[in-house]
């Protein structure tokens, strides 16, 4: 079974500080995470009447900070990873030399953006949140012979399963993770390697993710999820949402060891008894055919 590829989804969780974005690289990298990934905002077509606009502006990234960050995951060893908002900032990561892009579930349905992507990346990934199949077939068909292209599953609400209050304890409402939706594009996609982003609160769906036979997990991390709220409650500017549903190291690690756990527990793709089988075999059998 080859190895499942576990993105750290970092995206707004640095808060616009390269100091926190270097910290939150060496958590991924110390869990044993093999990509790092950031989101690249066109800061310049940021609409004045979002009611976001100042948090935007502030994780915005622009070339300069996206090969600050390119350059620190390779003096750590780690993968980096980027979503393009538009053909302007997927240049910019043509132009750093990246060959791996990730698609994101708002733009997939952007044919200029994922034509120009096919023709400067090599490894592709792609979520299919809020997409209908005949767009996810669309989008497929527009990135055929891409030389690695990984469709992901994903839920785009944040989070997906909101904690229920069940006989006086707290208990994740799943249902709407929808893991079969996973391995009906498995059927539809045989040649392809599927995948689940996750934007559930905990690392319960992204095991049982891997379990169903996926091939990359994304998952959000940040530092501290109270981060935010405390900001904010000491008179602080707003902080963005990420956060809530976002794992905390001791959380990450737990979840890339679950995930390798159940890597082992899969085995090989193949027909084989154990030594162990073997020597109890010839025992029992012998014992009874003598």
């Amino acid at each position: 079974m080859d190895k499942v590829i576990i993105i750290a989804e970092i995206g707004e969780c640095f808060n616009g500080d390269l100091e926190t974005a270097k910290s939150l690289i060496i958590e991924a990298k110390g869990a044993g995470c093999d990509i790092v990934k950031f989101q690249t905002l066109d800061y310049e077509n940021i609409s004045d009447d979002d009611p976001e606009r100042e948090w935007f502006k502030k994780i915005a990234l622009n070339p300069d900070k996206i090969d600050f960050l390119i350059r620190y995951a390779g003096e750590i060893d780690i993968n980096i990873l980027f979503t393009p908002e538009n053909v302007k900032t997927a240049k910019w990561l043509s132009y750093a030399g990246l060959k791996s892009i990730k698609i994101a579930s708002s733009t997939m349905a952007d044919k200029e953006l994922v034509k120009f992507i096919k023709d400067c990346f090599d490894i592709i990934f792609i979520s299919t949140g809020m997409a209908s199949l005949d767009e996810v077939n669309e989008a497929v068909s527009a990135l055929s012979g891409v030389r690695d292209l990984y469709l992901m599953h994903c839920i785009s609400e944040y989070p997906t399963g909101p904690l229920l209050e069940q006989r006086g304890l707290k208990a994740l409402d799943l249902k709407n993770v929808h893991l079969n939706m996973m391995k009906i594009l498995m059927s539809l996609f045989p040649h392809l390697k599927i995948g689940y982003s996750d934007h559930t609160d905990g690392i319960l769906a992204p095991i049982a993710a891997v379990a169903a036979g996926a091939r990359v997990i994304e998952k959000h991390i940040t530092l501290d999820r109270r981060m935010p709220i405390e900001h904010f409650e000491r008179g602080g500017e707003y902080m963005g949402t990420d956060h809530i549903l976002s794992l905390e190291p001791p959380e990450l690690k737990a979840m890339v060891r679950e995930i390798r756990a159940v890597e082992s527990i899969m085995g090989n793709w193949k027909w084989e008894r154990t030594e162990g089988e073997m020597v109890l075999r010839e025992f029992l059998r012998g014992r009874f055919n003598s």
